[in-house]
């Protein structure tokens, strides 16, 4: 018998929900003037970071009290600035921990409420236990609360990321998009494109999710549960390379190596940058709803590795739409490294769809060649 993990979906459905409906009415309350400290790489880390991490930590942890967390909060520095830990606190002490509907069988009808920290300091203990370290064995979650936070502070795209790893192998991933509006009824494709303004300004966005060997599915976020799960179904029918979308962040925003991104689409005839996304894991939902094609991340030093939240749920996602995933080695990625993805099998990325698969990689085989790698 296979392990069931139709429970921690739910669970894990649940619980981004109610992130997703925290982190949105910040936006909504402030108007986008929220209060940010400055993390060391300088990306801002809002309230909304640090309130959304602790609720998700919380919820997981008193149906799981013995699986482990990487989450990409510290509690730091909140116990520096008492102002900021108790506007997040705020935030925390108000959450809702009703169930939902909106999940299938059930509907959360007889579900346990979700766990809601009792006292500040039991917050920022929670916040903590998500500085785990390894992810090669046993249940793992991880988490981005707000993946793309300076495209949040903007009003933009963001992403709520949560997964679980089993033994570092992903088993369920749930990628909530707040601020995207997108016409869920037609699962994926359909000639519906992603950018930043594209915003779902009266209702709560969508949700992606996936089971390992199940299927990808897309739901419509309300704020008393979710709609209909639709299976995402991308058309992979061969087209001309020229179309080819490659997703990038905006040019010169990123350490990776754009100039080579350049050369692999102007390479096969198409058009960079294409779609310009700023969140990783939004790529991923893009790539996912068939909205873009393509994703490379070419280092410009071969020390150069990512963060291990940027990508576990929304590579599981998009794997089970179809898509390909590998390093530049050819090898498959290897979340089992701990926070920071390292080692052979985690140099750069290729994700693309089946049908330009063998294309993408011969030019960006080429492209590393000429970085003398």
């Amino acid at each position: 018998m296979y392990p069931n993990y139709t429970p921690d979906l739910h669970l894990a459905l649940r619980t981004v929900h109610r992130a997703t409906l925290l982190t949105k009415s910040i936006l909504r309350l402030l108007n986008n003037s929220i209060a940010a400290e400055t993390k060391p790489d300088a990306s801002p880390v809002t309230i909304a970071d640090f309130a959304a991490q602790c609720l998700i930590i919380a919820a997981l942890r008193a149906h799981h009290p013995a699986d482990s967390f990487v989450g990409e909060e510290s509690a730091a520095a909140l116990r520096a600035n008492p102002a900021l830990r108790e506007a997040v606190w705020a935030l925390v002490s108000s959450a809702s921990s009703e169930a939902l509907t909106g999940l299938g069988e059930g509907d959360g009808e007889g579900v346990e409420a979700l766990a809601v920290p009792q006292t500040m300091e039991e917050m920022l203990d929670v916040i903590d236990v998500g500085l785990g370290e390894q992810t090669k064995e046993g249940r793992v979650w991880v988490l981005d609360p707000v993946d793309g936070t300076a495209t949040f502070m903007k009003g933009q795209q963001y992403v709520v990321a949560l997964a679980l790893l089993v033994d570092g192998v992903q088993k369920v991933g749930v990628l909530a998009a707040p601020n995207l509006r997108w016409d869920v009824r037609a699962g994926g494709g359909a000639g519906q494109k992603i950018h930043e303004d594209l915003v779902d300004g009266e209702g709560w966005g969508v949700v992606l999710s996936a089971v390992e060997g199940e299927g990808a599915w897309v739901r419509r976020v309300e704020e008393e549960g979710y709609g209909e799960a639709v299976r995402i179904g991308v058309d992979d029918r061969e087209r001309r390379l020229e179309e080819l979308d490659f997703v990038e962040a905006a040019p010169g925003s990123t350490t990776l190596s754009q100039e080579s991104h350049r050369r692999v689409a102007e390479g096969l005839g198409a058009k960079w940058p294409g779609t310009q996304l700023w969140s990783q894991q939004m790529k991923y939902v893009a790539l996912s709803l068939g909205a873009v094609d393509v994703m490379l991340r070419i280092p410009k030093t071969k020390d150069r590795f990512t963060q291990v939240w940027d990508h576990a749920g929304g590579q599981l996602i998009f794997q089970e739409t179809g898509g390909k995933i590998q390093d530049l080695n050819g090898g498959a990625i290897d979340l089992a490294q701990g926070r920071k993805l390292k080692g052979e099998r985690n140099f750069g990325m290729i994700a693309a769809r089946p049908w330009c698969w063998e294309k993408v990689n011969e030019a960006a085989k080429e492209a590393v060649a000429a970085l003398g790698f």
